[in-house]
């Protein structure tokens, strides 16, 4: 999740880790600011799944001022009630297809994704309701997070799909100072709520993101998704995430 703009994405196709996973790399090309072409494709569709999968929630939205290839907002669902959570999600990234690798089976049911992250009760919502790198880095983490990961496959012309992780920079740097987090994994929810079907026909695909430190996610690497699953729940982690956990491994 590093926000070089000359950075893009790029495939090793020979490099695969232990556990048979696709290593994607990046490269440093030089590109123009490009604003979006089309936005607001599929919000209908998605912010409709997301009140029907967290019922009688409060909404509000953190408009994106200025957009690169594409408008991403990310709309903030307030705890239903006290000691429950925060649900933000991102509408936008899937106003564009993703490139999908080849090798994947059905390509066309993979191109377009949301994100969406399930926050603590302590998470400060920002006071202005802009979506602005001014708030508090403790707060801002997981907003500039979800923006990135929208923008990514696009930025870098690549994909984003169940069980791919993604590091802060190279070296797997802290997302906050003192956090042992240094990353994330996409996680799939299911078909039932876990696809939305645009009104055209298209399937947005709605991805969880977690937080991962560096340990965990070579464990991924060397094990596979559902052993990275079962380790948490061995843990006992919750999927409302905690940025000051210890990692499993």
């Amino acid at each position: 999740m590093n926000n070089n703009e000359n950075e893009r994405f790029r495939e090793n196709g020979d490099e695969l880790t232990p556990g048979g996973s696709r290593v994607y790399r990046h490269d440093d090309v030089e590109r123009d600011f490009k604003p979006p072409e089309q936005y607001c494709v599929y919000i209908d569709e998605v912010c409709g799944h997301f009140d029907a999968m967290f019922p009688n929630r409060e909404t509000i939205v953190l408009h994106e001022i200025i957009s690169d290839l594409v408008h991403i907002d990310v709309h903030v669902m307030k705890p239903a009630q006290d000691g429950d959570f925060y649900v933000l999600y991102t509408t936008g990234m899937s106003d564009l297809p993703m490139n999908i690798h080849p090798d994947v089976e059905n390509p066309e049911l993979w191109r377009h994704a949301e994100v969406f992250m399930l926050l603590p009760p302590t998470w400060k919502l920002p006071s202005d309701m802009e979506l602005t790198s001014n708030m508090p880095s403790d707060d801002y983490w997981a907003i500039g997070m979800l923006k990135f990961l929208a923008r990514m496959p696009h930025e870098f012309n690549t994909w984003l799909g169940d069980g791919h992780t993604v590091p802060n920079g190279p070296h797997y740097t802290p997302i906050l100072p003192n956090s042992k987090m240094g990353g994330v994994v996409l996680v799939g929810i299911g078909e039932e709520n876990g696809v939305v079907k645009g009104k055209d026909g298209n399937e947005i695909n709605i991805y969880m993101v977690a937080l991962v430190s560096e340990a965990e996610t070579n464990f991924k690497l060397e094990r596979g998704m559902d052993a990275l699953m079962s380790l948490f729940d061995q843990h006992k982690i919750d999927m409302v995430q905690d940025v000051w956990r210890g990692s499993c491994v």
